[in-house]
């Protein structure tokens, strides 16, 4: 399917009109657009895309802005669609969103705001004044409900989204449908990602020589973009460099083959919504090692599905990584544990119904904004 064309539907089908940034980008919310609209059924809801961001320059990013305003606009005017889904994050995100969420109240129109992002709370509590936290909460009660990720950010976002409670539905993922044999192959650390302080990169760097010290022929892979430079520099001076392997942003079938082939998965993040990459890794049989933040321990289970510790705990991550590397049946009953618990909370057809249910409850609901009953 074309997302960018609104598909004709049969009589009875309704039209969801998504909004978020480009399927092509290289991100975790465009992941999670994508993982939805592929395995989308179209027989109930049937959906149209707009792109309202993109990668590159500041002035493509306004053009494309722009672009997107106006197929927003004639799709309101035009294919008159049923509920209005639009993704959005901190900052500018979610500013620009917020252009989209007063046009589609103008229009009467039935509003799902879906929250990403791991920094929202700093955003909101931190980086905005009186003014700029009063227009958060104002925009954020213009929508019929408002969409999660984990338990934590519930709880956070109570405080400024009071038209109705805020919906847990956490991130999908496309589990395969059998787990590789990851003993079969040598030990690898793997970690997926834009690299730099943010994802706890330095901090994995740091924990590599004491790691070697137990497992000197252990290889660490690196994927994602961000800081690739930087990480560059580092490993050019160190003797243990040889021992990193940067992998560059990896997908399709390179993905698929560096989570067959690794032994466990590390993300030291310091924020985080709830990562899609986490996910990709459970649903591969993969222990994972990672931060108390964000939806992170709504996913990984302390000790059941592998290991979380504070962020910057330089010691505890490499203590953990290494207490796995030690023991390949406490790995393969963790990676179980793990595929097991990404089949049953977060395998994309679960998500999907948990979505249409929202969709569902708006279409019953009879009227638009400020008639909807607080829960």
């Amino acid at each position: 399917m074309n997302y960018s064309q609104r598909p004709e539907g049969g009589k009875g089908v309704r039209h969801i009109l998504m909004l978020g940034p480009s399927l092509r980008i290289q991100g975790g919310v465009s992941t999670v657009e994508q993982l939805l609209l592929d395995n989308w059924p179209v027989n109930k809801y049937q959906v149209q895309h707009i792109a309202t961001l993109v990668d590159g320059s500041k002035w493509r990013k306004l053009a494309i802005a722009v672009r997107a305003f106006a197929k927003f606009l004639y799709a309101l005017l035009i294919h008159r669609p049923d509920i209005i889904h639009i993704h959005f994050a901190s900052r500018a995100s979610f500013f620009r969103k917020s252009l989209f969420v007063l046009m589609s109240r103008v229009f009467r129109k039935k509003i799902v705001l879906h929250a990403h992002g791991g920094k929202f709370h700093l955003f909101y509590e931190v980086e905005s004044g009186i003014f700029q936290k009063w227009y958060i909460r104002w925009i954020f009660n213009q929508a019929d409900r408002l969409l999660v990720l984990s338990r934590q950010w519930q709880d956070f976002y109570r405080r400024a989204y009071t038209q109705n409670e805020p919906i847990v539905i956490p991130n999908p993922v496309y589990c395969p449908s059998s787990c590789p044999n990851h003993s079969k192959f040598p030990p690898v650390v793997l970690t997926l990602g834009r690299l730099g302080q943010g994802k706890g990169t330095y901090d994995l760097l740091q924990a590599i020589p004491k790691i070697l010290k137990h497992h000197p022929q252990v290889e660490f892979w690196l994927g994602g973009d961000g800081e690739v430079a930087e990480v560059e520099q580092i490993l050019t001076t160190k003797s243990w460099g040889e021992h990193v392997k940067l992998l560059g942003w990896v997908t399709g079938s390179q993905k698929e083959e560096v989570l067959a082939r690794a032994s466990l998965f590390v993300l030291p993040s310091y924020n985080e919504g709830l990562p899609v990459a986490i996910l990709e890794a459970m649903s591969y049989g993969l222990p994972v090692v990672s931060t108390s933040v964000g939806g992170i321990p709504e996913a990984v289970v302390d000790g059941e599905t592998g290991f979380l510790i504070e962020p910057g705990d330089v010691k505890a991550l490499a203590q953990r990584v290494v207490f796995l590397l030690d023991d390949a049946e406490l790995r393969m009953k963790m990676g179980t544990n793990a595929r097991q618990r990404a089949l049953e909370k977060f395998e994309v057809g679960a998500i999907l119904r948990q979505l249409f249910a929202v969709y569902d409850e708006l279409r019953v609901s009879g009227t638009l904004h400020g008639g909807c009953t607080k829960r």
